[in-house]
């Protein structure tokens, strides 16, 4: 019988790779799996902590903690998220949420649809790289290993690319789409020095090989 081959390495699923990111905000509430995210307690203290003004206390107090597992309270919870994000983006940034990034909530409260909440992370992260605080949370993107980080820029990309495609024309939403692109090409900028960074440390590696080598060859 032959031995098994190891899968080749993958890039994690678009909800696996944002609850990583989402983990870089140290909530109270736990948010390592999709289970533990369907009461939406531990997303409302990310919105929370990305606009602090926005979603401030008196939204966060909304939020029931103590959940369990009461699928009705869970729907209320996750309801008030999406509804507070969508208001973010239509009042805060002049932009309506394309209809195909909408997440169904129903899927994540009764199934813990993992694609469904990965498109409410998305649009969380969209908050996150436009909100006033984005260098902040762009520099925590840069701290994720790299396949995390490429999965996350192409979920900023999605956004930049559908999210624009239902609002109306005017200068709100080029602003958005501008900062959008800004967001993007840092997070590129600082991925191709991480990059540079690591070619030159090899580099100098080979090197001190190299002269090792030399020394040991010389003293024999």
């Amino acid at each position: 019988m032959e031995e098994a081959q190891p899968l080749p390495h993958q890039e994690l699923p678009l909800c696996d790779s944002l609850i990583i990111w989402l983990q870089t905000f140290k909530t109270a509430s736990p948010c390592q799996d999709v289970k533990q995210l369907t009461n939406g307690v531990a997303m409302a203290q990310v919105l929370h902590q990305i606009d602090i003004a926005w979603f401030n206390e008196s939204w966060l107090s909304r939020i029931k903690e103590d959940v369990g597992d009461n699928w009705r309270i869970k729907a209320s919870n996750l309801k008030k998220v999406l509804q507070g994000i969508m208001s973010y983006y239509h009042e805060f940034l002049g932009q309506q949420i394309s209809e195909e990034l909408i997440p169904d909530l129903n899927q994540i409260t009764e199934c813990s649809n993992s694609v469904e909440l990965g498109r409410l992370l998305q649009l969380i992260l969209g908050c996150a790289v436009n909100c006033e605080k984005k260098q902040e949370h762009i520099k925590n993107i840069m701290t994720l290993e790299e396949s995390v980080q490429h999965v996350v820029m192409t979920a900023i990309q999605e956004l930049m690319s559908k999210e624009i495609m239902n609002s109306p024309t005017n200068d709100a939403v080029g602003e958005l789409e501008q900062q959008l692109k800004r967001a993007l090409e840092e997070l590129q900028e600082a991925l191709a020095e991480k990059e540079e960074l690591k070619q030159r440390c090899q580099e100098l590696d080979m090197q001190v090989w190299t002269k090792s080598d030399q020394s040991t060859v010389l003293s024999l």
